[in-house]
């Protein structure tokens, strides 16, 4: 399903996405803490999409499974100002966009003002896609960033982007049980 999220009508909302995904019959098992955690995770991503672009074109969202390929697809997509611009913004100095993404997806980075904490969930799911062997990617501006087991690059782009663009691909063949590193070892949580 495609749509604008933040409309007080129709079915799709960013909540209800993020619900749908986790709960996917393919998605490898997770305690009810960390699919709580995972859901947060998700929701950062269209929160960050809704607090940071200024577009005033909606912020667009998709997934699929792809059975073939053992994984399921998930991306949110803006067409605002770009994670270079916010972190400028922030940071008050000028970084290529590759490097800016590099700086917003580190733990506890934020352009949020106040006492929101930020940037928490994004490490959450950057290290469950490490562990899951999944793909995590970020286009923004003329930078890009990706993500795999650990290891992650970035690179310049020909073209910049108008917006930002963010997926993740979970590895569907995992058949692996998670949990939070704090909860207890229980083999009934799952």
């Amino acid at each position: 399903a495609t749509g604008r999220t933040g409309s007080t009508t129709g079915p799709w909302t960013s909540t209800s996405r993020a619900q749908e995904f986790i709960h996917r019959p393919e998605m490898p098992a997770m305690s009810r803490e960390l699919s709580k955690k995972f859901r947060e995770s998700l929701f950062e991503i269209f929160s960050n999409a809704v607090l940071h672009s200024r577009t005033q074109l909606g912020i667009f969202s998709c997934g699929q499974f792809f059975p073939a390929r053992n994984r399921l697809d998930f991306t949110v997509a803006d067409l605002g100002v770009g994670i270079r611009t916010n972190v400028r913004d922030h940071l008050r100095c000028n970084l290529d966009a590759d490097t800016a993404i590099v700086w917003a997806v580190q733990e506890h980075h934020t352009t949020k003002r106040g006492t929101i904490p930020g940037g928490l969930e994004l490490t959450l799911l950057q290290e469950f896609i490490d562990l899951n062997g999944g793909y995590m990617q970020i286009v923004s501006d003329a930078g890009y960033w990706w993500r795999k087991g650990n290891r992650s690059a970035t690179s310049l782009l020909a073209e910049p982007f108008p917006g930002t663009v963010v997926n993740a691909k979970i590895n569907t063949a995992d058949r692996r049980a998670y949990r939070l590193s704090s909860e207890p070892e229980d083999d009934g949580i799952f």
